[in-house]
């Protein structure tokens, strides 16, 4: 199987545009929307899903059988302009100036203790190998375009860049988040926000994985 496209708001599909306008919607309304035939569209739509875009449905109406429908998933509503992490820089931004940087530490503590709960859920009863990918599929899930090793993770892209830079502890809390849910330290030996290609996490020299 070829590698999945990756597709960015500027060349996003105009079937997923028009799921976003008018909703769920089947294959001949979208076709119909279109303005091109019913194989086509169910082409692009089996082509979206399995770059996991968009998701089928069964829609029961009050007169007639069910229906098919077709809806976005997450990662499509990704692909449209998202205003919340300006907003976040300049939330963290005020709350450092009203309360300090011991304030954002806790914060950030709080949230990472959500974070651990969350992950542990996912990782439980897991072999070692099997963590550290499961531990990539979340992330990935999260935007960090995110794999796994043999005994590491790779994180490709950081989808909070901007927060990261001006507020280096979210990474210092990226990495005990890690070390929590994995049960070992780990060593970070290349970061994206102090000019890496990635963000790479192996586990640290003599580490062994607690049971």
């Amino acid at each position: 199987m070829g590698r999945m496209r990756e597709y960015t708001e500027a060349d996003r599909p105009a079937i997923l545009d028009l799921l976003k306008i008018h909703g769920p919607s089947n294959a001949p309304r979208l076709a119909e929307l279109r303005g091109v035939g019913l194989n086509a569209v169910r082409q692009q739509l089996g082509a979206l899903q399995r770059e996991g875009l968009v998701e089928p449905r069964v829609e029961r109406r009050r007169v007639g059988r069910p229906t098919h429908v077709w809806t976005l998933t997450p990662k499509a509503e990704a692909l449209f302009p998202q205003a919340y992490g300006p907003l976040a820089l300049t939330l963290l931004r005020q709350l450092r100036e009203v309360d300090g940087e011991r304030k954002i530490d806790r914060l950030l503590e709080r949230r990472t203790r959500d974070l651990v709960s969350a992950y542990r859920k996912r990782l439980a009863g897991r072999s070692p190998a099997e963590k550290w990918r499961e531990l990539a599929r979340i992330r990935a899930e999260e935007g960090y375009m995110a794999r796994a090793g043999l005994q590491g993770l790779t994180e490709h892209h950081c989808p909070i860049a901007a927060i990261a830079k001006e507020f280096p502890q979210v990474c210092r809390f990226e990495k005990l988040l890690f070390e929590a849910v994995l049960g070992k330290p780990l060593e970070r030996t290349e970061h994206l926000a102090t000019g890496g290609r990635a963000c790479v996490y192996a586990a640290a020299r003599g580490a062994r994985l607690r049971t």
